[in-house]
């Protein structure tokens, strides 16, 4: 019943928002966050994924989008593999231990995460980089 809830939910987002969802046999996901709405929905079904993704730069933790993020098992298989992801990435796999990697301007960065089945866990991303004054600042809630 939650997974019918969870797609009806993501299918009326992609109505409404210019958000990502995709469902396979190994897992799902919503990507996206872009803006307050986009944001405050993503929060909002948050708790129906086990792993929530947040990627992020700067001293003030300005979000990051168009990010190529990978998802691999503890036997090193990709479970999910985005070329264009963020600011916020929810992904539901099944129990156990992941590796979350993502790259932004050259920089890698990653995590180590264990799904338990019962409680979302949170990774962030976070580069130190400060953006260059030609590129655009996304700020959390833009």
């Amino acid at each position: 019943m939650k997974l019918q809830n969870s797609l009806l939910l993501a299918s009326a987002l992609l109505i409404a928002m210019p958000l990502a969802y995709a469902d396979s046999n190994s897992c799902s996901y919503v990507n996206g966050g872009i803006g307050e709405g986009d944001q405050a929905m993503m929060l909002r079904i948050a708790k129906e994924f086990p792993l929530r993704i947040e990627l992020s730069e700067g001293k003030r933790g300005s979000f990051l989008a168009d990010i190529p993020v990978t998802v691999t098992d503890s036997h090193d298989k990709v479970v999910l593999n985005l070329a264009n992801v963020g600011p916020i990435l929810l992904v539901r796999l099944p129990k156990g231990n992941y590796t979350v990697k993502a790259i932004s301007n050259g920089v890698a960065q990653s995590a180590k995460v264990t799904l338990d089945g019962k409680h979302t866990k949170r990774v962030v991303l976070h580069w130190d980089r400060e953006p260059s004054p030609s590129e655009p600042v996304r700020e959390k809630g833009e």
